[in-house]
């Protein structure tokens, strides 16, 4: 189900296209218009709108509602017949933008609020397939890899191994000493051991290691509901050999920050990734699967059917028309696309490009950056790729002020 924030903001700029005199007439009409609301659904928007905590969301999706229903671009004062809401469905094909509204099967909708990402995907589908065909999971999954693959595994095997080494290493001493204060790790053994046993850690959520007169081989118990108990014994060598339920484990274990040492061999595994993952970019681009123009517009969001995105900055409104790569090659004409290993804690890729207008002359600098992590937290989850705008959304060529 969607967070309460997105259901106002996305339902909230629906309900502002469809003429009612102000908010409250519109939630409590439950107009069949909105042909995907439930009962349900509607009961859930009338509680947020009834409490009063999403009063400012409320009113700014109304009001870029509003603005779509008299725009020039938009619906020019008709009111629409039909307003379809995706809520969490996710597009059975291939889909160019993230749609959120869909109005009377035509006008194609994204709503964007307080945000500047563009995708989350696999690390492969962005280096290795350009954002282009399949799934979101790219070469690895098609290959029948779970998760899309590991990535730093890939392109990154002797820093990643390195950097596990000390993460075992702290378990098999007893602790993350590097944990923080407010997570702090904890150690506690309920039987005495014999030399050479191993050590057993309780890690932050997982509760306490319990060892019994009987455990003489160094086997504890751990609590069923919360996931495996960590040992230097049932943790692999390789980091590549980590197990799903092992992974998880490790990414709840260190949310409290790295153990000693581990931060500096971190950094050096960010590093590599994104040299690597760089070095990875330019050799598909280089090898003819896609040009810096074709890039560019895949990274924007930018495909064979016009979009509007409306939603908010922090500084502004966003009530934008996005054109489509016909339009965007008669008005614009690329003369460069950069790509650069960034420094930023993450592994960290920039990409840069310099846009000419072909009717003003004017050059135009746009760029964004894609973050590269675990997709649940440190250790935990294949690492994804999330791809950020870094230039605000009405600089960016191709991204057209709402007429």
């Amino acid at each position: 189900m969607p967070s309460e924030r997105t259901t106002v903001t996305e339902l909230g700029t629906a309900l502002g296209m469809l003429g009612f005199g102000g908010i409250d007439e519109a939630v409590r009409s439950r107009t069949p218009v909105m042909h995907s609301l439930s009962p349900e659904m509607w009961d859930r928007l009338a509680r947020l709108r009834t409490g009063g905590a999403y009063d400012a969301e409320f009113h700014a999706a109304w009001e870029n509602g509003r603005a779509f229903l008299a725009a020039h671009d938009g619906l020019r004062g008709r009111l629409p017949a039909v307003v379809e809401w995706k809520g969490t469905g996710r597009a059975p094909g291939d889909e160019v933008a993230p749609i959120d509204l869909r109005v009377d099967h035509v006008y194609l909708v994204s709503c964007k609020y307080l945000s500047n990402i563009l995708f989350n995907v696999s690390p492969v589908h962005v280096f290795d397939d350009l954002l282009t065909g399949g799934s979101a999971r790219g070469r690895a999954a098609r290959e029948g890899s779970p998760g899309g693959g590991d990535w730093y595994a890939e392109v990154a095997p002797a820093e990643y191994q390195a950097l596990y080494e000390v993460v075992r290493r702290a378990v098999a001493q007893g602790g993350f000493a590097g944990a923080s204060v407010r997570e702090p790790a904890r150690a506690v053994v309920h039987a005495s051991r014999g030399p050479g046993s191993p050590s057993a850690v309780s890690l932050p959520g997982l509760g306490d290691v319990r060892v019994g007169p009987g455990d003489t081989d160094g086997a504890v118990a751990a609590d069923s509901e919360r996931g495996l108990l960590l040992t230097e014994r049932n943790l692999p060598e390789r980091a590549s050999d980590l197990t799903a339920e092992q992974r998880d484990t490790l990414g709840r274990s260190l949310r409290g920050g790295w153990p000693d040492g581990a931060k500096a061999s971190y950094d050096r595994l960010s590093a590599a990734v994104a040299a690597a993952s760089v070095r990875r970019w330019e050799t598909t681009m280089n090898a003819g699967r896609g040009a810096g123009e074709s890039m560019l517009w895949r990274l924007l969001r930018v495909g064979s059917a016009p979009y509007f995105v409306l939603g908010s900055s922090a500084a502004r409104s966003l009530r934008l028309r996005i054109a489509t790569s016909w339009d965007w090659r008669q008005r614009y004409a690329l003369g460069a696309f950069t790509i650069t290993a960034q420094a930023g804690g993450q592994p960290r890729v920039g990409w840069a490009a310099r846009v000419r207008d072909r009717a003003t002359h004017q050059t135009h600098e746009v760029a964004g950056h894609i973050e590269v992590r675990w997709s649940h937290g440190r250790f935990g989850g294949p690492p994804e790729a999330k791809g950020y705008l870094d230039t605000p959304h009405h600089l960016v060529p191709g991204y057209f002020a709402l007429a």
